[in-house]
């Protein structure tokens, strides 16, 4: 089947987005009526659309190959997994501008967003380029020279040749994080993998970026000089010696050459890495065994007990319900615990020293009103001593 125009696909791609038909229709929110000799046929009216069509939404004529779909004839044994995060989203347009039509790899994209965010990144990277980019179904297969974009408040990432999506506990404080995509990517895809790095704050990707080296894919940093936000792209550039420090503007023939072998193989199949055992990828629990070693650390999110973990080089803590951090983001995450605390003791100090003074304007208190006025004093100098850890800098 030929392939379709770039015209096409970008007007398949402006179309509403729409619910997807489940097969599950409520009485309560449809009605049957009778068409002369057919069956009776079932319209749904408006109302409250549940939590999965919410979801699992799609442009209408989505041209994302399904598994029965004659257009999909390759096998998947390559991706392109692209992370960012604040600054990311110029040197995002940047590489999939550049990004060829026959692009013999899928690309799946994780961009920081919050949860209650209403994503037109889609849209927005299928007009910089010929790739069509959507957000993908649970289960949805993976095909080549298409762009999968982890919907909000969900873990983008990859079992076999299908997309999986979570929303598990969060990594590095996220969801989506691009620590999950990038492992689970490495383990299903093994050498058959290329992680970039964009701008972003923190660390996340670092520690996914080194279970890609592991498993000898290939890791793409933007140039921490040009971007905006330079801190993801330094700890990558950290935790993976030989990752490729690249300039912007060559990011796209960089990838593209990479996702070329220089000879296909036929039957060619993707070598495996050892399973993920993320909560973020399982869905549930792990056994505590799997997590690492214990860490005398609590977990930020959860207080919870914490393991640390150096598989591919890269230090990084798991609690038992799944929360991960990496070094930079637990950091991050402790002194904002430190500061709320600081904060919240002060704000006790001067509560108890607001009560002394209205004691003092008892006048058949227990204690005289001088002592009131006295402690109440003690009280807010104490509160500004304490306050005042909370205005140092952190950072040795």
């Amino acid at each position: 089947m030929s392939r379709p125009s770039r015209r096409d696909q970008q007007t398949t791609l402006e179309a509403p987005f729409r619910p997807r038909d489940h097969g599950v229709v409520s009485a309560r929110h449809g009605e049957s009526h009778r068409v002369a000799g057919k069956k009776p046929v079932i319209t749904a009216r408006k109302g409250p659309v549940d939590a999965l069509a919410r979801i699992d939404r799609r442009p209408a004529g989505n041209t994302s190959a399904t598994e029965d779909d004659p257009r999909r004839t390759a096998v998947v044994d390559r991706v392109v997994v692209v992370g960012a995060s604040a600054g990311g989203i110029g040197p995002l347009q940047t590489l999939v501008a550049g990004l060829p039509e026959d692009l013999p790899a899928a690309v799946l994209v994780t961009v920081h967003l919050p949860a209650t965010a209403d994503s037109h990144l889609p849209r927005l990277l299928s007009r910089c380029g010929p790739l069509p980019a959507a957000h993908p179904v649970d289960g949805q297969l993976l095909s080549p020279a298409s762009i999968l974009v982890a919907p909000p408040d969900l873990h983008l990432t990859v079992r076999g040749e299908r997309v999986r999506l979570y929303r598990g506990p969060r990594e590095n404080r996220q969801r989506p994080a691009v620590d999950p995509m990038f492992r689970s990517a490495a383990a299903a895809f093994g050498p058959g993998v290329v992680a970039v790095v964009l701008s972003g704050a923190l660390d996340d990707g670092s520690v996914g970026a080194a279970a890609v080296a592991a498993q000898d894919g290939v890791v793409v940093v933007q140039d921490p000089v040009e971007a905006r936000v330079s801190a993801m792209p330094r700890a990558a550039l950290a935790a993976v010696r030989r990752a490729r420090r690249t300039p912007t503007a060559e990011l796209a023939a960089v990838v593209t050459d990479l996702v070329r072998p220089p000879e296909a193989v036929p039957g060619a199949t993707p070598h495996p890495a050892s399973p993920e055992r993320s909560p973020t990828m399982t869905g549930g629990p792990t056994a505590l065994t799997d997590l690492g070693t214990p860490a005398a650390l609590g977990c930020p999110e959860c207080q919870g007990g914490m393991y640390e973990s150096t598989p591919d080089g890269a230090v990084s803590y798991t609690c038992h319900v799944g929360h991960a951090w990496s070094a930079q983001s637990l950091l991050d995450a402790q002194h904002q615990a430190v500061e709320g605390a600081v904060y919240n003791a002060a704000s006790k100090l001067m509560e108890i020293a607001a009560v002394h003074r209205r004691l003092a304007e008892v006048p058949d208190a227990l204690e005289g009103r001088e002592e009131h006025l006295r402690a109440a004093e003690r009280a807010e100098q104490r509160a500004l001593r304490v306050q005042q850890l909370a205005t140092e800098d952190p950072t040795p």
